[in-house]
């Protein structure tokens, strides 16, 4: 169930549906020139599995950073590096980032600048960090301003999805993640949609699928435009306003949970508008609601527009907003951010 990445910067393997650490030592095996490993996590995750690496043959070292959003920062990115420069890491050196969406942006976001680039390995351990953020070669870190405002596009050596982790999680962030295969359905697969609607999600076989097939989609759009100039803008659907619900509510609001607002929301305000059918907007209203995701936010339009106009999708005085022609068929609107508040009071 292997999957390549192969991208204009490099090309990498996806180990899905393997036992991780057994697979992490046979590929680490295989790779002579490594002479100190660097495991970042954080406290949720080390509780669970941050003592299960056996490494033969290398200095092991591991760095904690507090679980949330809130350590995706500038001062917890800086005392990483600083760590890295007191245990004399260099470029010869692998950067593991073991945990979730916001583990692995930092952690790459590190790998990617230290010394101008360090390897690393993404193992995620959330769903939407499987379907999603391991996946694509993004990485970043949040500032006062907004959501992943500093960032670069940097390959991992490797991914290693391991289903068993999933079941370390709580209800709450599997439907987190959820929420990414949703979006995925929506923009590109209308069976993956179906299939998501339909079963019964407490079935592992059924979650390994959708699993599959969320990646696979990401695969081929990112593989046709990495650094997000064209078709890549559409798996930021939902994200334009669910990045700005997640800064309004100072990061408490978990990440998946924005996006299927920002879904439900655009939706709504394009059918209200005409440009999106009355089944489609039903079916996303659905498919989220079944699965116990919000649809509504609780800001205002005035406070969320303030919060768009940062956002990194903006083009001088224009925003692309990503919008569902019907399931499976997204498409790319680009509007003048004159008109953005109108558009934002048809979402309410």
């Amino acid at each position: 169930m292997d999957i390549f990445i192969n991208t204009t910067q490099s090309k990498y393997k996806i180990y899905l549906d393997c036992i991780a650490l057994k697979n992490l030592n046979e590929f680490i095996a295989s790779k002579k020139e490594y002479k100190n490993i660097i495991v970042i996590t954080d406290s949720n995750v080390d509780h669970f599995i941050g003592n299960s690496f056996n490494l033969k043959n290398y200095k092991l070292y591991k760095y904690v950073i507090e679980a949330g959003e809130k350590s995706k920062n500038i001062e917890t990115y800086y005392k990483i590096i600083r760590y890295l420069t007191s245990i004399k890491v260099d470029r010869h050196d692998l950067i593991i980032a073991l945990g979730g969406g916001v583990v692995g942006d930092l952690a790459g976001f590190v790998a990617s600048t230290y010394m101008r680039g360090v390897d690393y390995i993404q193992i995620p351990t959330s769903l939407l960090a499987m379907v999603d953020s391991s996946i694509g070669s993004k990485t970043a870190i949040n500032t006062e301003d907004g959501k992943n405002l500093i960032g670069s596009f940097y390959n991992p050596r490797a991914v290693f999805i391991d289903f068993a982790y999933l079941k370390t999680l709580p209800q709450k962030e599997f439907l987190n993640g959820l929420s990414e295969t949703i979006k995925a359905s929506i923009i590109k697969d209308r069976k993956l949609f179906e299939l998501i609607i339909e079963s019964d999600l407490n079935n592992e076989e059924i979650i390994k699928k959708i699993v599959k097939r969320s990646i696979e989609i990401k695969k081929e759009i990112v593989e046709r435009d990495l650094k997000e100039t064209k078709e890549r803008q559409l798996l930021n659907f939902g994200h334009t306003i669910g990045h700005a619900l997640e800064k309004l509510s100072d990061y408490t609001l978990p990440h998946g949970y924005g996006v299927a607002i920002g879904m439900a929301m655009i939706t709504r305000g394009y059918y209200r508008m005409g440009k999106t059918d009355e089944k489609t907007y039903k079916r996303v209203e659905e498919i989220l609601r079944k699965n116990h995701l919000p649809t509504h936010g609780s800001y205002s339009t005035e406070d969320l527009y303030s919060e768009i106009l940062k956002d990194k999708k903006s083009n001088g005085n224009k925003i692309n907003i990503i919008y569902p022609k019907l399931i499976g068929d997204c498409r790319i609107d680009t509007v003048d951010k004159s008109n953005l508040l109108k558009l934002l009071k048809h979402c309410l």
